[in-house]
């Protein structure tokens, strides 16, 4: 509900809204205390759950949080002052100085690139104002052109500390002992060890460096290209940006993937912007004294010659040009950037995708959902997809966002299992809590837990209870992959699920459960008769990965050095549509220099194509079966999309050669219609 029109605390009346977040509300108001009702800011904070034990740790917390505002307020006239905290009906206010200005998504517009000396200029009156952030001991979360503005008088306003909106994103468990159910921060400007929780100063620091890409390069935060290693360099941006090797070199360092390889905090980056640049406080880029340049240029090779190109433009502009605008007065670009500098190793698109990859693609909001929900007590997340639709791939970052947060983490694929196992419960059973043990380099207790008349189930429950659970003291993330090989034996299945939906039904209730958090992967429909209290298929965090989208096979393209037309992208996603196999390969192969566009719509859905295997797999599974063949034949036979029977709708859906339009059914791709319409035949 809007505040606009109400009076908080007989004192601030609320006459506009500026924004609404998912942690809160921000409002003008007037201040009615004071001479000629000064505008003021007012923030509404809401904490996501209003019970009375939340209530009292966020009022702890939005104190503490306060008092350090009011202290860096006063302390520093480019950060805004509190005048007022309260609660008021159990809401959080905060009350604070209103900045008369503009945030820098005035200044920093898609499209248009700034020049080095600008960006230079912009990034050191950031790292100022945030060096004395840090020299306070906070960390700031939330560094983006919106919480940045420019005042009336030039100076830059530090504004939105993501610290305070902690508040709105706490839980409590238990024991009283509190902890944040999401990432405080802003995707994009959010670096890796943010999202899992672990901020740290070099955090902020990769935020600025985003910022200063953004303004260089006129791409927003996701568009920006990566390079093999996962991560943004200058080096990517040869030929359409002119900037020299030492901003080059500091602004790669800042957004280094690894936090311990960035600046560890404002302070430090300041001092090496200014010993590279020799930037004096009247913010005037004066050349490095000659001998310290000379120096600096001894390495020898392609750099060395380059920088003693520069240094000669240096000194001879040093004089003309005082505000050293050299970069954008000689676009001399450093040769680092040559072709051999942009060399990339591409991988074979098989099988998972590694956490160091750089051709990881992720699809919003699933990683961050997921990454969120793993850190609950007892969590369970449910990924299905079709086949190679990066369901691994998903799941093992899951695992490591667990392993980031110091859980153990056990990897079990259920298609390493003997099938011999399949045939009896108790044996299934064994060879799972065998499995796990193992993962988690434990030793076999198996002789000491399967003793007595109690049932497979009870056994295995008490030697994750008794042992696995007792043993390691913080919490286990167990991912289950490819669980539709249990699919094929209805008996154990029956059983294993009821198994895994109650030990998720302990956990809300017994301690040592909240300890295991589940993620289970499956292809196909759910078809094993499941009674719906013993399934662990309608609980949790449902996941459906989806096929990539424009902007993500864009994205992918940049990646592999490829700058293709609209007309070209929209060709290549009509045959191929989205499935991330189906477009790695293409894209694999073309930037390989394999085969071009035009020969790849061409062969792709022949015998001669490289997607050969892969429709024939298809072709067999859909000719076991005459209704599925049939039903497939009949959608790709026709112009527009058709109504079949839902059954068989889902089966092909979960094959991923169709999708849903409605309640009827399409080819997912030309690939698959061209394909199965002549072989279907």
């Amino acid at each position: 509900m809007s505040l606009i029109g109400i009076t908080l605390r007989n004192r601030y009346q609320i006459f506009k809204q500026l924004g609404v977040g998912g942690f809160g509300e921000t409002y003008l108001a007037y201040d009615l205390d004071l001479p000629d009702y000064p505008t003021c800011v007012v923030k509404h904070l809401k904490p996501k759950n209003a019970n009375p034990t939340i209530l009292e740790i966020a009022q702890k917390k939005f104190d503490q949080e306060a008092k350090i505002l009011y202290k860096l307020g006063n302390a520093h006239p480019q950060i805004p002052q509190l005048f007022a905290h309260f609660l008021e009906n159990e809401k959080f206010y905060l009350v604070q100085e209103y900045v008369d200005g503009n945030n820098l998504t005035s200044e920093i517009i898609p499209g248009y690139r700034q020049s080095e000396a600008e960006v230079l200029k912009l990034t050191k009156e950031i790292l100022e104002v945030l060096a004395f952030v840090h020299q306070q001991g906070i960390i700031h979360r939330d560094i983006k052109p919106m919480n940045l503005m420019r005042r009336k008088d030039g100076k830059i306003v530090l504004i939105d500390f993501g610290a305070v909106k902690e508040i709105g994103a706490l839980q409590v468990n238990p024991q009283g002992e509190s902890s944040l159910t999401v990432a405080i921060g802003t995707p994009g400007y959010m670096p890796s060890e943010q999202q899992a929780l672990y901020p740290q100063f070099s955090s902020d620091i990769y935020a600025v460096g985003i910022i200063a890409f953004q303004a260089l390069t006129g791409l927003q935060p996701l568009q920006l290209p990566r390079n093999v290693n996962g991560e943004i360099c200058c080096a990517l941006f040869q030929g359409t940006v002119n900037i020299s090797l030492g901003f080059a070199e500091f602004l790669d360092k800042m957004v280094r993937y690894d936090y311990r390889q960035r600046y560890q905090d404002a302070t430090a980056a300041l001092q090496a912007l200014q010993q590279q640049f020799n930037i004096s406080q009247a913010q005037t880029l004066v050349p490095a004294p000659p001998t310290a340049r000379l120096i600096s240029s001894q390495s020898g090779g392609e750099a060395s010659i380059f920088q003693k190109i520069r240094l000669f433009f240096q000194d001879l502009f040093s004089e003309s040009t005082p505000d050293n605008s050299f970069a954008s007065t000689v676009a001399i670009t450093q040769p680092a950037f040559n072709s051999a500098a942009k060399q990339i190793h591409f991988e074979q698109p098989e099988g998972q995708v590694s956490l160091e990859s750089a051709f990881y693609i992720e699809r919003p909001p699933i990683e961050s959902d997921c990454y969120e929900e793993i850190l609950q007590s007892g969590a369970l997340i449910r990924i299905k997809a079709p086949r190679q639709m990066g369901k691994t791939s998903l799941l093992t970052r899951i695992l490591d966002c667990g392993t980031k947060q110091g859980y153990s983490a056990a990897y079990l694929n259920f298609q390493s299992a003997d099938a011999e196992f399949f045939t009896n419960l108790d044996k299934f059973l064994q060879w799972f809590c065998v499995s796990i043990a193992q993962e988690l380099n434990l030793p076999d207790k198996l002789r000491e837990y399967w003793q007595g008349v109690l049932g497979s189930k009870d056994k295995c429950t008490n030697y994750f209870q008794r042992y696995l659970l007792a043993e390691i003291p913080h919490p286990i993330v167990l991912g289950l992959d490819e669980v539709d090989q249990v699919f094929q034996y209805p008996q154990v299945a029956s059983e294993f699920f009821a198994l895994l939906r109650a030990w998720h039904e302990t956990s809300k209730n017994k301690e040592i459960w909240k300890k295991l958090r589940l993620a289970i992967v499956h292809s196909k429909e759910v078809y094993i008769p499941l009674n719906i209290n013993q399934s662990p298929f309608n609980v949790g965090l449902p996941i459906e990965l989806p096929e990539f989208n424009k902007l993500q096979v864009e994205d992918l393209l940049q990646r592999h050095d490829l700058h293709w037309h609209e007309v070209e992208i929209q060709q290549f996603m009509d045959m191929l549509g989205g499935h991330p196999y189906l477009v790695r390969k293409a894209i694999y192969e073309i930037a390989r220099g394999r085969i071009n566009l035009s020969q790849l719509l061409q062969i792709a859905p022949t015998e001669e194509g490289f997607y050969s295997d892969h429709l024939r797999r298809h072709l067999s599974n859909l000719q076991e079966d005459i209704n599925l063949a049939s039903a497939m034949k009949q959608v790709v036979a026709a112009s527009s999309s058709v109504r079949i029977d839902s059954g068989l709708a889902f089966k092909l859906r979960s094959m991923g050669l169709v999708k849903f339009q409605v309640n009827n059914v399409i080819s997912s791709c030309e690939l698959y219609r061209q394909y199965f319409d002549e072989h279907l035949g």
